[in-house]
């Protein structure tokens, strides 16, 4: 399909589908692509798509997540919605698409002020399947506490015998910070923004990770981790109604 043929099966703004409203559409010449905006209209979660005729289809669910201090609450979130949800209650979903999806790209990364939980894949039927294990770990999460303890910190014995801080996060970080050039660059990154969210570390310093509560990382999660705060994007040749007809009917909510 050309971006010709795209652009002569386009909706007009304003149209609705279901409770999704259509804002904006942009012609994005350099992508062969049209970029259509919608907005749900009771939580105001924002969709947008990126269509054209790419066979492999994307999307990724981002919200935008502030940090107060550099305990690491974000980072250790974005590992621990993937320990299980309300739908899917498994221990590691993750780990399970993994092997049993036919994904081409599988993540979730934090950044200095937003989380994002991007996946793609060339079939449609298992793209909406690692959607809906996405949906359901970012807004329905089980976030367990021995969870947070495993991807967070905790305290446990060592091979010496002697009790020591211990944790997925918190060991990826002292790692961060094991090198002269991280340092610097972190403390380059802190001094120029010294009055911003971005003079925190959001994936977390070692030496502030122990401090964060588990009821902290709750809260930080009924903040950040709803519709309202959240822009998911999409990107190929699914027809956007499609996407909109599955979130409608497995996510009332949004």
């Amino acid at each position: 399909m050309s971006i010709e043929s795209l652009a002569s099966n386009l909706p007009e703004i304003g149209t609705r589908f279901g409770r999704f409203l259509l804002e904006s559409v942009d012609q994005l010449d350099e992508y062969q692509s049209f970029g259509l905006l919608f907005r749900e209209e009771k939580s105001g979660c924002e969709i947008y798509h990126v269509w054209n005729e790419d066979e492999e289809n994307l999307f990724s669910f981002n919200f935008k997540t502030i940090p107060e201090d550099s305990s690491g609450v974000a980072h250790i979130l974005e590992h621990t919605v993937l320990c299980g949800s309300e739908k899917y209650p498994v221990k590691d979903p993750f780990v399970m698409l993994y092997k049993g999806s036919m994904q081409t790209f599988l993540n979730a990364m934090t950044y200095p002020d937003k989380t994002v939980y991007p996946a793609s894949s060339t079939v449609k039927q298992d793209l909406f399947n690692l959607m809906s294990v996405y949906a359901d770990a970012v807004f329905f999460p089980l976030l367990k506490e021995e969870h947070f303890r495993q991807e967070g910190h905790r305290l446990e014995r060592g091979d010496d015998g002697e009790i020591q801080i211990s944790g997925v996060v918190y060991n990826e970080m002292k790692a961060n910070y094991s090198t002269h050039d991280d340092i610097a660059w972190d403390k380059v990154i802190r001094s120029v923004f010294p009055d911003t969210p971005y003079a925190h570390d959001s994936g977390g310093d070692p030496r502030e990770i122990p401090g964060l509560r588990y009821s902290y990382f709750r809260d930080f999660h009924r903040r950040y981790y709803h519709p309202s705060n959240c822009r998911i994007f999409l990107y190929g040749d699914i027809p956007t109604a499609d996407y909109l007809d599955f979130l409608a009917v497995s996510y009332t909510h949004l």
